[in-house]
């Protein structure tokens, strides 16, 4: 089980059966085939995706062999595969030799697919026992555990193959298991672990983009950006217009703020890529967070223009993009069509009226005469109103967190103060998210009283938040003011000149 089946079905018999079968399905004729061609048919099938064609295939070959087991064990798995577990078990009784090693395997998946995972266990140690831990059998219950995402399990049948061969040298001699470690640790809460494998791997095949991808990945998921772009760069002097290697590379930049280089990857991207959308999504996304509007409207005008590959509610998004860009750059009317084209299309959805409402925040923040920016604000109120009246009860806690920042990031405190006030009294549960942003807006609001009260409260509540608050690791270091403040009644309060308690 498990094996690589695409050189068997270039195999000219095979290829002689299935021209036999499907002349038979298309002319409607009756036809002999032995149980095996069949099984092998339908392993094509599944193989290339045409899961109906394989069903049809199992179920012919159960109306000429009824008991096969190889068949049944085909069609209990599809059955699994949709969900049907009832059906599964009625199919799996009519196996006749339920000691058959594809049987077992079947019985333990079918345990593993009702959470009855020791049950399942159980049956694969005494398989492993009956093999006489066979190196394949164990690669294959390993795999039965990776793919059900059992990793305590997983962990313990790789003990498993180190109690029982010698795993420093045996990985450089069988490629399936190497592979098979490599894939696991790569994916794992451990990748340092999959590295050593990853090298392995290399050192037979060093002109392998995947397994070069993979190492990337690793060293990138423990944020060792360094070895990250070796492992990339290595990838793309194989081959420079590799599309997986650009986008992994174009997101190590991004996630350390490398924005520029990022855009330069993704650029490359775009210029390879016959499908440009996944290259211009995260162009404008970039330019969005660099605040180069201009230049994230001309890729988010790309992608609209585009005839397809985007859903209706992704167009909407972009739309709305769109009039934030305009937004910030003063074009007021051209926002305003988009973000009614982005309402036209989700009118329902409650996302839609927040980013319609800070739009609208955007426009009043940059308005200069007061009526226009009284407006502004009176038409964001009202789509952040309905966005509320669209979201259930129990998600109103994230939307009023949502609009409050959308206050907070342009500046407008006091009507961020609101909202987060309202997370205080309506959803106490989530309040403490709110503590430092409502301390930071009564400090700009300069209300003294209230900043203090919030202040006293993350001292109490969030003490991790309160250490941290004036230093360089706290969440809002780029206000060097507010944190020299902080230091000073910090200090205060340290040596009892101020006593938090009475602001509680």
């Amino acid at each position: 089980m498990n094996y690589d089946m695409s050189s068997f079905f270039e195999d000219p018999e095979f290829k002689e059966a299935l021209a036999r079968y499907e002349g038979m399905v298309e002319n409607h004729t009756p036809a002999y085939f032995e149980a095996d061609e069949l099984i092998d048919i339908a392993e094509y099938y599944t193989l290339t995706g045409r899961h109906k064609d394989a069903d049809q295939a199992i179920e012919l070959t159960l109306r000429l062999h009824p008991e096969n087991t190889d068949a049944l064990i085909f069609r209990i798995r599809s059955l699994m595969l949709q969900g049907r577990k009832e059906e599964a078990q009625t199919v799996a009784q009519l196996i006749s030799n339920s000691t058959d090693r594809e049987c077992r395997f079947l019985q333990a998946e079918m345990l593993i697919s009702e959470n009855r995972i020791e049950e399942a266990d159980e049956i694969f140690k005494q398989v492993a026992i009956d093999e006489d831990y066979d190196l394949d059998t164990l690669l294959d219950i390993l795999l039965e555990y990776i793919r059900a995402h059992q990793e305590t399990y997983t962990e313990q049948w790789i003990d498993c193959l180190h109690a029982h061969f010698d795993m420093q040298t045996l990985p450089k001699t069988n490629q399936r298991l190497l592979d098979i470690l490599c894939d696991y640790y790569s994916m794992s809460r451990r990748p340092d672990l999959a590295i050593p494998y990853l090298h392995m791997a290399l050192d037979k095949h060093p002109y392998s983009i995947r397994y070069w991808n993979m190492l990337g990945r690793c060293h990138l998921r423990q944020d060792q950006y360094e070895e990250t772009h070796e492992a990339f760069d290595f990838s793309l002097a194989i081959d420079d217009e590799n599309e997986e290697t650009l986008t992994l590379k174009g997101m190590a930049y991004q996630q350390a703020m490398q924005l520029e280089k990022a855009c330069e990857c993704y650029i490359r991207l775009a210029n390879v890529s016959e499908n440009k959308t996944r290259a211009y999504l995260a162009l404008a996304q970039l330019y969005i967070e660099m605040r180069e509007h201009a230049s994230a409207i001309s890729y988010i005008e790309k992608l609209i223009n585009q005839k397809s590959g985007l859903s209706k509610y992704e167009r909407a998004e972009l739309h709305s993009d769109t009039a934030l860009c305009h937004a910030y750059l003063g074009h007021t009317e051209e926002g305003y069509k988009q973000i009614e084209q982005a309402l036209k299309m989700e009118e329902n959805d409650p996302d839609m009226h927040i980013v319609a409402g800070r739009f609208f925040v955007i426009v009043a923040q940059k308005s200069e005469d007061s009526e226009e920016k009284e407006k502004n604000l009176r038409n964001a109120e009202e789509q952040f109103a309905h966005a509320l009246e669209l979201t259930p009860k129990e998600e109103q806690s994230d939307a009023l967190f949502r609009i409050g920042s959308v206050y907070f990031d342009e500046h407008n405190y006091e009507y961020a103060n609101q909202y987060f006030e309202q997370i205080n009294k309506e959803f106490p549960e989530d309040a403490n998210d709110t503590y430092l942003l409502l301390a930071y807006g009564y400090y700009q609001l300069q209300k003294s009283v209230p900043f203090m009260h919030y202040l006293a409260k993350i001292n109490k509540e969030v003490p991790d938040v309160y250490a941290t608050m004036g230093t360089d690791d706290s969440e809002l270091t780029t206000d060097d003011c507010f944190n020299e403040a902080l230091r000073a009644i910090k200090e205060d309060i340290s040596k009892g000149n101020i006593n938090l308690n009475k602001y509680l």
